[in-house]
Order: structure tokens, then C-alpha cells, then sequence
């Protein structure tokens, strides 16, 4: 079973958020794998902000 979803992690103070893939393996342990690194929320917006504009 593969699922992917947004994981935030807090590095000195400041959070930034990661799209994980989580599988389960043969000893039924969560394995996380980074697929996309997302950045801050500012970066986020100012991403968010940019497609709705050039929509």
C-alpha cells in the first residue's frame, strides 16, 4: 500500500512542508520517502498566488 501526503517539519524554529510517499514494508514498518520539497508557507503562496493569476 503506497500513499502520499504533506508532511511539515520544524528546523530551527521555522516549518517547511515536504509531499512524502509512505510505504509499508515487508516487516509491516512506514517507510517515508520525499517526493517533492514544498518550502515555507510564504513560498507556498507566492506559488499559489502565481497559478491563479496565470489561470
Amino acid at each position: 500500500m503506497t500513499m502520499a501526503y504533506i508532511r511539515s517539519k520544524k528546523i530551527k524554529g521555522k516549518t517547511y512542508y515536504y509531499i512524502v510517499e509512505g510505504k509499508i514494508d515487508q516487516r509491516g514498518k512506514v517507510k517515508q520517502k520525499v517526493i517533492l520539497y514544498l518550502g515555507n508557507i510564504n513560498n507556498i503562496i507566492k506559488i499559489f498566488n502565481f497559478y491563479k493569476e496565470h489561470d
